[in-house]
């Protein structure tokens, strides 16, 4: 059991006044009172697919989230076994204790060593379709005039794009995979022989002042994770590139946007230009198991603090204008480096 650092306030986080805006909607304030900021998160104890947190609105993907119920006037939070997931929530609700008022007693379990892998390999297909690349995070708005249906079973769903001699295989996933998970999620897929190379497409935050959200994608092939930095080369054609396309960007791994503080940010400006929490532990589980691996993220906050939309503003119309353009650009960068 382990209990965290200080949680995130507005004057020392980089979101600021908008710290309460992304952090609330996620913890069920009503339920945090009653238990006076007491509260447990720990991982599912089985390898029952999450029982609740229920956030579909309408989405393919992406939709289920840790669930939250109270026990003995304690809150509890189940999440998925990953170690940056069960930080992440304990972030979270100390935080919202934090923005409302509340003392935070905040317990954390962390899951067993290997458990997160044991999970995906649980839940991941048996019988997915063979591909020469796999392309997972934003994978349904993908390369849709030159694919299959989508099949889905509980957890994920799947189609399969020709372009050129290559076969990609667009695996989407029910529940977020959060930090350490995602590379336990690239570890199962090699392991059981489903891709020679992997292409994940998300968001991250952009550390410099010219990287404004929504706008731009990014690439490139260094990370510094857990204090180590690591290395890989990159399976993408970069040639002829779309203009909203910075490549050769320096990342770094963190394992959660709550930890993305001004004092962390004052740090670490200088030495890396784009932060998030999946990237460094999917490239080490691809570059471990000998496939390729890549990454085109669109830049959706800046920690600079200089923008109006973020994490905290994620349905605004000129939001999902900018991303759409982005998307468009990746799949243009998809269809060079895949035919």
């Amino acid at each position: 059991m382990t209990t965290t650092a200080p949680a995130a306030v507005p004057a020392g986080h980089t979101m600021g006044d908008r710290l309460a805006d992304y952090v609330l909607p996620k913890v069920p304030v009503d339920l945090l009172t009653a238990t006076n900021g007491r509260a447990w998160v720990y991982p599912n104890r089985s390898l029952s697919f999450l029982l609740g947190g229920d956030k579909r609105e309408g989405k393919r993907f992406n939709w289920r989230r840790p669930y939250f119920t109270v026990a003995d006037r304690v809150l509890h939070c189940v999440v998925p076994p990953g170690r940056d997931y069960a930080h992440h929530y304990t972030q979270l609700i100390r935080a919202a204790c934090a923005l409302t008022g509340l003392p935070a007693d905040v317990t954390t379990e962390p899951p067993t060593p290997g458990q997160g892998l044991e999970f995906m390999d649980h839940w991941l297909p048996a019988h997915l379709p063979a591909s020469d690349r796999v392309i997972l995070g934003y994978v349904e708005p993908l390369l849709r005039d030159r694919t299959t249906a989508w099949a889905h079973r509980p957890g994920f769903g799947w189609r399969t794009a020709r372009v050129g001699n290559t076969t990609a295989l667009l695996l989407g996933c029910e529940f977020s995979f959060w930090g350490d998970l995602a590379g336990d999620l690239v570890t199962a897929l090699a392991a059981h022989g489903h891709t020679g190379g992997v292409v994940y497409v998300g968001k991250l935050g952009g550390l410099q002042p010219d990287m404004a959200p929504n706008t731009l994608v990014v690439t490139g092939t260094t990370t510094r994770i857990e204090g180590r930095h690591l290395t890989w080369n990159s399976a993408l054609d970069l040639a002829q590139a779309p203009a909203t396309l910075r490549s050769g960007v320096r990342h770094a791994t963190v394992p959660s946007v709550l930890d993305e503080t001004r004092t962390w940010f004052e740090a670490h400006r200088a030495d890396f230009d784009v932060v998030d929490p999946e990237i460094g532990h999917m490239a080490r589980a691809a570059t471990t198991a000998g496939v390729t691996f890549d990454y085109l993220h669109i830049v959706t906050d800046n920690l600079c603090g200089t923008y109006e939309h973020g994490l905290y503003g994620e349905r605004a119309a000129p939001v999902a204008t900018g991303r759409r353009r982005c998307l468009h650009d990746i799949e243009t960068i998809l269809h060079r480096s895949l035919a």
